[in-house]
């Protein structure tokens, strides 16, 4: 498998033992609102989260299951999650060159212990 990755520039990664903590249920709401400071008047424009935090998880935070870091780019990742306990948790939207998304089952007591295998799908 490595000689083969090798051969198409792609790399993976498994990472084990992830505790995943975060909720899926929470809501983005858009916000509109008018500041005035000092007699000048802003327009301010956000997103607020309301309910349970999603967990985000960047790719250079992690450490790899040989001990070795993540680069803090990667091209195209995919990640797939096997879970090592009877609940599971899943991804949150799409992966970015920078990270990705993660929730737990909502039944789940608490957090879920899960491995990551990250690959790097190129161009």
């Amino acid at each position: 498998m490595q000689t083969l990755a090798y051969i198409k520039s792609h790399r993976l990664w498994v990472v084990r033992d992830l505790l995943v903590w975060g909720l899926a249920g929470d809501t983005r709401l858009p916000y509109l609102a008018v500041e005035n400071v000092s007699g000048q008047r802003r327009l301010m424009f956000g997103l607020a989260t309301i309910g349970q935090t999603i967990q985000d998880v960047r790719f250079e935070n992690l450490i790899d299951c040989k001990g070795n870091p993540l680069p803090a780019s990667i091209n195209s990742p995919r990640v797939l999650i096997r879970p090592t306990s009877p609940e599971t948790a899943y991804l949150v939207g799409h992966e970015s060159d920078t990270g990705f998304r993660v929730a737990r089952d909502p039944r789940a007591a608490e957090a879920v212990n899960v491995d990551l295998f990250i690959f790097e799908m190129g161009e």
